[in-house]
């Protein structure tokens, strides 16, 4: 049972078509059709769907056949290479250490002469608000600026409930409300747990309830 819970099913990959975008369709379509401005910048709380929208842009330029990266100021240091896509994503901007933010800073001056690149940034915080030197934190207020906003909890629960029609699920709303408020916040959190719970009730023969959810979050990881 224990294997069962903690084999979480991969999430979809990030892409625009299963971004739910009622409150940011302006930023979707900002990034779809971009027209002349080539540097975005995206702001907002954890769990909003920065990172989401960083990858689901580096996944439409890969379609549209050009170099892209995507790079996590979390995970690793910033590549001199980087410079080398025409997409360039940056996510946690606003952790970035201060070598990463020299690096940032190059990369945006060399996409800015090439006169072709494009940079898409993101952080928890406005452009005057980010905590890197000035030079960066003026890069990053230069191009378009983007608040995400975050879903509200009725748009979670709509977004859930298409995504188990989807699945052909058959879930109570009461479901969803306890997943709200016992498990993780983030969309894609909520997703990937009611695809487990489809794995997990069909191997236990059981339906998906609330008592059915509380045993298995009991052993699945919440953070």
């Amino acid at each position: 049972m224990d294997q069962l819970v903690l084999d979480l099913s991969p999430t979809p990959l990030p892409a625009f078509d299963n971004f739910v975008a009622e409150r940011n369709r302006e930023i979707i379509a900002a990034l779809t059709h971009p027209g002349d401005e080539r540097f975005v910048y995206l702001w907002g709380p954890p769990g909003s769907g920065k990172t989401h929208l960083l990858q689901a842009w580096i996944a439409h330029a890969e379609t549209l056949g050009r170099a892209s990266i995507y790079l996590d100021a979390r995970v690793e240091p910033l590549p001199d290479f980087a410079r080398e896509a025409s997409f360039i994503a940056v996510d946690h901007v606003d952790e970035l250490p201060p070598d990463d933010q020299i690096t940032l800073f190059s990369i945006y001056n060399s996409l800015k002469e090439g006169g072709e690149g494009r940079l898409l940034m993101a952080g928890r915080r406005p452009p005057a608000a980010l905590e890197v030197r000035d030079d960066l934190r003026t890069r990053v207020g230069w191009g378009l600026v983007f608040a995400v906003n975050p879903l509200s909890d009725d748009d979670k629960l709509a977004a859930l409930r298409a995504h188990a029609a989807d699945r052909q699920l058959s879930i109570p709303d009461d479901v969803f409300r306890y997943l709200l408020t016992h498990w993780r916040r983030d969309l894609a959190s909520l997703t990937g747990m009611i695809d487990m719970l489809d794995r997990y009730s069909l191997a236990l023969r059981r339906p998906i309830t609330v008592p059915l959810v509380r045993n298995i979050l009991q052993t699945a990881p919440s953070e």
